[in-house]
């Protein structure tokens, strides 16, 4: 006789596995910090921000590193329950007992379902507004450190910019100096030169602009086409010069797809297909016009050819070296616009990035449906074990998602599959495992 089995033993799994949880997160979150920590240590520390600016850039980073860590947790705390439950022989007890497997079973997809949902709802709220504040504490960052490298008698270096400083206004704070060199070293030995009695500087909303405010310019450049030496002197009361201080960056002066909502990804790809269509119908009008003209021409072609024999006038001739001027013209046209690819590569990433949203929190749920199937076969029982399967499963999970991502950009494979492939291999994983359990007991437990 199958039996339900009773609350009580719901209550003391699902109570295991959060409390796996726990110390599984605090495990992968250390993990996936100090790796974030890594990443742009080297620029923020450069920069030489304070240890305020370092624990806020590090805090808008958690919501990225949150949805990373859950799912690899809710995998490791599952496995661990499953496997201490198949050492102490409980599964087998409850087997035993007639309870039906897919009783035992419940207790692990409430928990994977419930934070498979959870993650996501926190990943939509959170993320956008991280990555924000990111932006608006880094760009902080970049204005002070650029403000404390313009300083009195120092040489600086913005893009390829060489600004030499004297000293400052007595009186005055040093963000205005006297007797400023610029040099354009782009330009090699022969550089261009700007010379100013007095310099102030400010940045723009996105901080990857200096603007330069001079009083009492002089302009040495170099002259076009010119022979070594020769430049030209231009000379102002006043100017500006707008120095490019580095060159944009997705995950700070734009909006990255990774760090948009879903509603307004989907939004995003339906107004980037909507311009791929406009563009793939324009080059389709441009070919069908082509063709018509060349058809036209071939016409016009065969009735000159026919008047030319006739009257082998000088215009008839000439008009008729036109036409076929004009017919090669149009067919190398029609080959060119042929052989033109229309695409998009933003377009793959966008609809790449909108999936990983979804495939991420749901991996929860497919690792919670794996759990168990796995744990009760594997020989070396108990929760050491476990943990151990949890860590190889997450090297290979992240493998298979690093291979859909590089399928889906590089081969231009369908999104849909190539971003749930890693969870796809999980369900797989799961099925084969209780059919191989099935034909080796007889049954599943």
């Amino acid at each position: 006789m199958k039996e339900r089995p009773s609350f009580t033993l719901w209550r003391i799994t699902i109570s295991e596995i959060m409390t796996s949880f726990l110390g599984t997160f605090l495990f992968f979150f250390i993990v996936f910090l100090i790796n974030q920590v890594l990443l742009f240590a080297e620029d923020i520390l450069s920069r030489g921000a304070d240890l305020l600016s370092v624990v806020k850039l590090l805090f808008y980073s958690l919501p990225t590193i949150l949805a990373i860590t859950i799912p690899f947790s809710i995998l490791a705390a599952t496995l661990m329950t499953s496997s201490r439950q198949n050492s102490d022989n409980e599964l087998l007890a409850s087997s035993s007992l007639g309870i039906r497997p897919l009783w035992l079973y419940v207790p692990f997809l409430i928990i994977g379902l419930a934070i498979s949902i959870g993650s996501f709802c926190f990943n939509e709220w959170s993320i956008p507004r991280a990555a924000q504040g990111f932006k608006n504490e880094y760009a902080e960052l970049i204005k002070k450190s650029a403000k404390i490298e313009l300083a009195p008698y120092s040489i600086s270096k913005y893009g390829d910019k060489l600004l030499v400083t004297g000293g400052s206004e007595e009186g005055s704070s040093t963000s205005r100096l006297q007797d400023v060199l610029i040099i354009d070293q782009s330009g090699g030995y022969d550089s261009d030169t700007v010379i100013a009695d007095d310099v102030g500087i400010e940045f723009s909303k996105d901080s990857l602009m200096a603007i330069l405010s001079m009083n009492s310019l002089t302009e040495l450049k170099r002259l076009n086409d010119a022979s070594a030496g020769d430049f030209s002197v231009t000379m102002a009361k006043s100017a500006e010069i707008r120095i490019r201080i580095r060159e944009p960056l997705m995950n700070y002066s734009s909006t990255a797809p990774s760090e948009m909502s879903l509603t307004i990804l989907a939004k995003k790809i339906k107004e980037k297909e909507r311009i791929l269509d406009d563009r793939i119908k324009k080059k389709d009008f441009q070919k069908d016009t082509a063709l018509d003209r060349l058809r036209l021409n071939y016409d016009l072609l065969a009735i000159e050819t026919q008047q030319e024999r006739s009257l082998k006038t000088k215009d008839s001739l000439t008009s008729l070296t036109l036409l076929q001027n004009d017919l090669i013209s149009l067919t190398n046209k029609i080959k060119s616009l042929e052989n033109q690819k229309i695409n998009d590569t933003s377009l793959q990433i966008y609809r790449l990035e909108y999936e990983k949203k979804l495939v991420l929190p749901s991996a929860c749920f497919f690792f919670a449906l794996l759990a168990l199937p796995l744990g009760i076969g594997s020989k070396r029982a108990g929760r050491a074990a476990g943990f151990g399967i949890a860590l190889l499963l997450s090297v290979i999970y992240w493998a298979l998602l690093f291979l859909g991502q590089t399928l889906g950009y590089r081969q231009n494979v369908n999104p849909v599959f190539s971003m749930w492939m890693p969870n796809l291999v999980m369900l797989l994983a799961t099925i084969s495992l209780w059919v191989v359990r099935k034909i080796k007991t007889g049954h599943f437990l």
